[in-house]
């Protein structure tokens, strides 16, 4: 019942509020911009900004987790589809394979398989909730599969519906400032998994803000980030402080024709401050993702574009 709830309030407020409201303030010009998909890096910058994929296109995702070939045994190399069912409809599918990369303990690929699954929707709804600004809503869905090694899943089912609003400034379109609000309701499964630091073992709510600032190929951000388990019937009343600061390159295509695609790289620092204390870190990040039409060698026709 309590998801149920929780739903519906997302579902409410995304239909509730609408009236007319002024044009939006266009993007700068200059290089054209990495979409809002693109730019979200886990990691690096995880909000998920109210932009959808275009109608019809159909999206190749490819993002390895480089750093985990200094932190962990296994190297996880997500893979999926991103598709624009319309032009503000969005749906994507991903799977996460691991393999042991043989710069720790354990044998180069002695070990490999799939941890999980993620299943996930946006709808763009403009700037019909609130004058003036961007907004969103989505949903991701994160299923545990077969049995990994715990240090590359948290072993626990992930339901987490999010709304998010986003302008650009009017005395500078460089700027965009974002918010949001989310909540992150878990299922324990049989999966043995572990916990990050001061990540939430339960059923929390979280509100997000922060800015993007854009400069040409270049895009700094900075997210901030509380989550609570507090006051929703969870056990344990945890809450749990992120700033995350980050910057994304948009690699020009001249040193990627070789191979193809549109590959984004990603610096972030990420400071929390939670139930397991005060926690410094940070990494780099790649992200890839190729036009699927273009890589099976088929005219966009032949899969919907009219």
């Amino acid at each position: 019942m309590k998801r149920l709830l929780f739903t519906a309030a997302f579902a409410l407020a995304a239909a509730g509020l609408r009236a007319q409201v002024p044009d939006p303030v266009p993007a700068p010009a200059g290089p054209p911009k990495l979409t809002d998909d693109q730019l979200r890096i886990r990691g690096v910058f995880n909000t998920a900004l109210p932009g959808t994929e275009k109608k019809h296109s159909l999206r190749f995702i490819f993002h390895p987790h480089f750093g985990d070939l200094l932190h962990k045994d296994y190297l996880r190399i997500p893979v999926g589809l991103r598709y624009g069912v319309t032009d503000n409809w969005e749906v994507t599918g991903e799977v996460e394979g691991y393999f042991s990369h043989g710069f720790g303990d354990v044998s180069a690929f002695d070990e490999f398989g799939f941890s999980n699954i993620h299943l996930g929707t946006k709808y763009h709804l403009k700037q019909q909730v609130l004058g003036g600004w961007d907004s969103a809503v989505g949903f991701d869905y994160i299923q545990p599969v077969s049995q990994p090694p715990t240090e590359v899943t948290d072993g626990l089912t992930h339901m987490v519906p999010f709304m998010s609003f986003s302008r650009r400034l009017e005395r500078d379109p460089h700027w965009r400032v974002f918010w949001g609000f989310g909540a992150d309701l878990i299922n324990k499964t049989d999966v043995i998994g572990e916990l990050e630091k001061n990540q939430i073992g339960d059923d929390s709510v979280n509100v997000t803000g922060g800015v993007v600032w854009d400069r040409n190929r270049w895009h700094y951000t900075f997210e901030s980030q509380v989550a609570t388990s507090a006051g929703i019937g969870a056990p344990n009343n945890d809450t749990v402080i992120t700033l995350r600061p980050g910057v994304v390159w948009d690699v020009p295509g001249k040193y990627t024709n070789w191979i193809g695609g549109h590959w984004v790289l990603g610096l972030g620092l990420r400071a929390t401050h939670g139930p397991d204390g005060f926690d410094l870190g940070g990494g780099a990040k790649v992200r890839v993702d190729f036009d699927f039409k273009k890589l099976i060698g088929r005219k966009p026709e032949a899969i919907g574009d009219k």
